[in-house]
This record gives structure tokens, C-alpha cells and sequence, in this order.
């Protein structure tokens, strides 16, 4: 049996006109609508067909009157919407609709602060109301045998209409909740119903409404069972309906209308933000358009479609869908005869931060590799890029030079930012420099150049140690440097009279951050161990919470505090003995042994 499933009707606009409002019962106004919008009418050019709705939960946009704001443009099946009319629109559902009398049937939720509440309220026939949609209805599965309807006031509506419209006989078992007994409504139905109203001003329990449910009448066979209201409500009775009576997710279908403390309009703000950040297609189309490198093809002069996807080496069905969102999104053009071209905002993927960051050429774009493996990283605390790719970070830039290149390009140009702020700390003038995992020496090169009487070591593995021998002969350094090109799990070099390890340990798991340190400890002997990360601040930006977690869920490691780094540095044996501030967050710590 198919289950059920969701139908789209192109989204039309009509202006109503107020035949009747009356007050229903003390909760509640109803308002019935009129006019010949309700039939077929031309807008901008395009033909309008009568208005339908189909299910008991559909539901129209209402534009609440007001403050004038700019009617949506009616489209081919859509609306331009302005953010002045998304701001004064609020969803309702239709109580009832009689094509052959034309009267749509609203009811509205009386109370304050509420601008459609308060329109509802003073609304008188004759004015006139924006309305949009229904943009679509749900078809209920072809095998139900009963229906379980429950909700609060505001669910009312979309209740009263299921079971009026139900053919005779149908068994409902329904749960209301209402503020008083004064609320309660008579419905006018053929079904065999059982409803339990609760009363909230005598029912005051937070729990009234699922105790119902659970106490009301079960019977066999296959449900269908609906519920609607406050969020926080339903939470406990979606459990229940799916959990301890197993209904499947054809046969149940719960839905927040409101949250307490939040209006429907600040709630639908919350889906519409929550919608935004969460879809996947423009981050992966802007991906996929910088790879290609598509922006700078098109900088400086259109080009068709078809030869653009020649050029880029892919097919042009799918390149139009990739450059069709970007369009959407104000980075390209794209003409009716199918010439695309760049925008002065598409004008940015041109640049070189933004190849670094996702371009799929790039070593650090390919940390985004790592985000489907991060339920494994909560669950484990191990490598979700290794879940995710099949390979660890580092296994994955070593098989690939131009990977391995560009990411130590990348950090090189980072330490360059702090680097000078660790010479200026640390005041060396002489003596043996360990740098543990020191990259393309960066850091170390810049303490040499300070202190030309300094002599230091390298510990990096053979592809980055390369690089770094280069760094060191460009820089005139080289005869002062050993680059030991090995693991530094591996027994590190004695001797040094300081050892670094400079943005090394968030890359790691705590056993692995101990490992390394029980190895420099041991190396280091007396001599200081320094330590340079970013710890965590109160006042972070969204780019350094979402980098931290980038970190855990790519290597299991990520940004610690300072507690937490004495911690793993105490289990190697090592003790905390001073800090200094570098910026940005940055702070070296220099631990000495126990």
C-alpha cells in the first residue's frame, strides 16, 4: 500500500473580501471570505485556477492588513515574495470551503499580541485580505482503518474539518485541549466519534493532554494518527504514538504549530533559518563551480552553456542545474538563449582565499571531507575523515603531492601570522631549537633568523621535510638546521635546549597527544617544553566553533582549554610553568618536567 505522500499546486495569490467575522467561542474568531478571486481570474499575465484545498491540515498565507507592504508578483505557479510581506504572513488552515457558495471558512486563535488575532478581531465585512497558497496537500494512505487526532486550540480547525469530512462510519478517537469547557465546539460529523475534551483552566498539568491520550480508546486495526499544537506538548505524544504503539512514519504525522514564549511568526523564522543552514546544495554547488573554476572562465565575457561544460569537462544538464542555483543565489547569470556569466558578487570566487578553502585541488578543502564521519567521531572519539573517506587526513594528503602542497602552503602562511609574536616571547639567542612536527619550518626558520648563533632540529616526515629543506636554503638557514624525517611518535631527538611543538596536539585524540608528549619529555629532559594553541574563548565567532569542531571530527582532536592541556601534559610528566598570550587566542605554555 503506498504511504503517504506530499502534492504540490502551483502557489497562486487572491484578494478576499470579508463577508462575516464572529466571535466562535471565547477562544476563538471566525472569519469567512469571499470574492471572485475565488474562482478563475488572470494575474500578471498569468492564468489563475479556482481555489481547492483538499486535505483538513492544508493551510494559506495570509498578509496580514497594516503596514502597506509590496503584494507578491504572482509568477508561472510561484510568488516573488518581498520580506515585508513574509514578515506580516501567518498560516492558517482552512476550516471549511464552499466552492458552489464561495465561502472559505477561517478560524483564528483569539489572543494578544497577535497581529492576525488582533486583525481577526476587528475585521468587518467588506475589508480585504491577501491570500496565498494552499501550496500543497497531503494524500493520506489508501489503508487506514481509524484515525487518532490530537491538539490544542490552534490544531482545532484542522481536527473539526478531518472529522466532518470523513465518510460515515469512520471510527476517530480525538484528544482536544481547550483553555475552558466554554471552548469546546459542536462538531457536525457521521463518524463514529470518541473525543476527550481537556479543559486547561481545571486541567492545569503540563502532562493532561498526553495522560488523554494514553487513556483514550485503541482499537485494532490499521491508525492514522495526526497531531498538532504547542511543540513542547507533542514531543512526549509523538514518543508515545511511535514508540509504545509502533506506528510507522506513513501513518503518523506530528506537527509544532507554535512554541510557548514564540509566536507563529518567530517560529517560522526559527525553520526558515534552521532550513537555510542546513541545506547542502549551495555549499556543494559553490564547491563544484570553484573546482571547475567556472568564475573565471566566464569573468570577462559570456559563454554558452554547452561550450562551457565542453571547456570544464562535464555534461550540460547538469552544469545548467549547478549554474541555475548560483544564478538563484546572485553569483552568475544565466540568459535564455543559455549564456552564463558572472556577477560583481560571483566576482569573489575568483580569489585565491576562496580556491584555498574549496576548491577541491586544495589539501585544506579536503578537510570538509571529514563532516558525514562526525557521528562516529561523538560516538568514538576516533578519526571521522578516516570513517568517512576510508583513509586518514594525512594518508590522504601524502598519496597526492599537489594536496600535500597546498595544505602546507596553507599553514605556513597561518604561522607566518604568529610567528614573530613567538620570537618576541621566547627571546632566543643561541642554543639547539627542537621543533616537533614543525611543517615547512616556519617557525623555526623565523627563531634562527633572530638568533644567528642558534642551531636547530626539524622532526617532520619526508614529503613536508622537503619543503622545509627549501624554506631553509631560500632563507640562507640551512647549515644551521638537522631535519630528522621521521614520525614524531617515534623516539625524538636529545639534547635540545628548547623543544617546540607548534599547533601539533589539536590535530590529535588525547592517548595520542600523551604519546607525543611522553616522547618530547623524555627527549627534552630539563629543558622546556613549548606548547603553542588556540584555546577556546567565551566570545567566539561561528568560524572558530565551527573550525573546532572540524578539527574533532576530521582527527578526533580539536581546540582544548587550558585544564585540559595540563591534564594531558601531566600524564606524560610534565608540569605547567608559564603563558604567555600570542593573539588571536593563541597561547604558549611551557610545560618542564616533573
Amino acid at each position: 500500500m503506498p504511504g503517504r505522500t506530499q502534492k504540490s499546486f502551483p502557489i497562486f495569490i487572491r484578494e478576499l473580501e470579508v463577508l462575516e467575522s464572529f466571535r466562535l467561542t471565547p477562544a476563538m474568531q471566525r472569519v469567512v471570505l469571499g470574492g471572485d478571486q475565488l474562482g478563475a481570474f488572470e494575474n500578471n499575465g498569468f492564468a489563475i485556477t479556482p481555489f481547492h484545498t483538499d486535505n483538513a491540515d492544508d493551510h494559506v498565507k495570509l498578509i496580514i492588513p497594516g503596514a502597506p507592504v509590496p503584494t507578491p508578483v504572482q509568477q508561472d505557479g510561484h510568488l516573488d515574495w518581498s520580506a515585508e510581506a513574509l514578515d506580516r504572513s501567518r498560516d492558517y488552515t482552512p476550516r471549511r470551503y464552499d466552492p458552489a457558495t464561495g465561502r472559505l471558512e477561517l478560524d483564528f486563535v483569539r489572543h494578544q499580541g497577535g497581529p492576525a488575532a488582533e486583525w481577526a478581531d476587528t475585521a468587518r465585512p467588506g475589508d480585504r485580505i491577501l491570500v496565498a497558497g494552499p501550496r500543497g496537500t497531503t494524500v493520506l494512505p489508501d489503508d487506514i482503518d481509524w484515525f487518532f487526532l490530537v491538539g490544542d486550540e490552534t490544531a482545532l480547525p484542522a481536527i473539526a474539518r478531518r472529522i466532518e469530512e470523513l465518510p460515515a462510519g469512520t471510527p476517530v478517537t480525538a484528544v482536544v485541549s481547550v483553555p475552558s469547557s466554554a471552548d469546546e465546539q459542536i462538531l457536525e460529523h457521521r463518524t463514529e466519534l470518541e473525543i476527550s475534551w481537556i479543559h486547561r483552566d481545571r486541567t492545569p498539568s503540563p502532562d493532561a493532554v498526553l495522560d488523554a491520550v494514553r487513556a483514550a480508546r485503541w482499537l485494532p486495526g490499521r491508525v492514522y494518527a495526526w497531531a498538532a499544537g504547542e511543540a513542547s506538548m507533542l514531543r512526549p505524544i509523538r514518543r508515545w504514538f511511535r514508540d509504545d504503539r509502533g506506528i510507522d512514519r506513513d501513518h503518523l504525522d506530528v506537527a509544532g504549530y507554535w512554541r510557548a514564549g514564540q509566536g507563529q511568526h518567530e517560529s517560522a523564522r526559527a525553520q526558515m533559518r534552521l532550513r537555510e543552514r542546513v541545506d547542502l546544495a549551495f555549499p556543494y554547488a559553490v564547491r563544484a563551480a570553484v573546482t571547475l573554476g567556472i568564475a573565471e572562465l566566464v569573468a570577462d565575457r559570456t559563454i554558452d552553456i554547452d561550450q562551457l561544460a565542453d571547456r570544464v569537462g562535464v555534461r550540460p544538464r547538469g552544469l545548467t542545474k549547478i549554474i541555475r542555483l548560483l544564478a538563484h543565489e546572485g553569483y552568475f547569470t544565466l540568459s535564455a538563449i543559455g549564456a552564463v556569466g558572472l556577477t560583481p558578487l560571483g566576482a569573489i570566487l575568483t580569489e585565491e582565499f576562496v580556491h584555498l578553502r574549496l576548491d577541491r585541488a586544495s589539501g585544506y578543502a579536503r578537510l570538509d571531507d571529514g563532516w558525514p564521519g562526525l557521528l562516529h567521531a561523538l560516538g568514538t572519539e576516533g578519526s571521522g575523515f578516516e570513517r568517512a573517506t576510508g583513509a586518514s587526513f594525512w594518508q590522504t594528503l601524502g598519496d597526492d603531492q599537489r594536496l600535500g602542497a597546498s595544505f602546507d602552503a596553507a599553514l605556513s602562511d597561518w604561522s607566518d601570522a604568529w610567528a614573530d609574536q613567538v620570537v618576541d616571547q621566547l627571546k632566543i639567542t643561541d642554543g639547539e631549537l627542537i621543533d616537533v612536527g614543525g611543517g615547512t619550518g616556519t617557525l623555526l626558520d623565523r627563531l634562527l633568523l633572530s638568533a644567528p648563533r642558534a642551531h636547530g632540529t626539524l622532526v617532520e616526515l619526508p614529503t613536508t621535510a622537503a619543503r622545509a629543506r627549501q624554506r631553509f636554503t631560500d632563507s640562507g638557514t640551512i647549515d644551521r638546521v638537522r631535519i630528522v624525517e621521521q614520525s614524531f611518535f617515534e623516539t625524538v631527538p636529545t639534547g635540545g635546549g628548547h623543544y617546540l611543538l607548534a599547533q601539533v596536539l589539536h590535530d590529535w585524540p588525547d592517548a595520542e597527544c600523551v604519546a607525543v608528549l611522553r616522547r618530547v619529555a623524555a627527549a627534552a629532559g630539563d629543558a622546556p617544553v613549548h606548547v603553542i594553541e588556540r584555546l577556546p574563548s567565551a566570545d567566539d565567532h561561528d568560524h572558530d566553533l565551527t573550525f573546532d569542531l572540524q578539527l574533532y571530527t576530521v582527527f578526533g582532536g580539536g581546540e582544548r582549554t587550558r585544564t585540559e592541556y595540563e591534564t594531558l601534559a601531566g600524564a606524560a610528566g610534565l608540569d605547567l610553568v608559564a603563558s604567555a598570550e600570542l593573539g588571536d587566542e593563541l597561547q604558549l605554555l611551557t610545560f618542564a618536567g616533573s
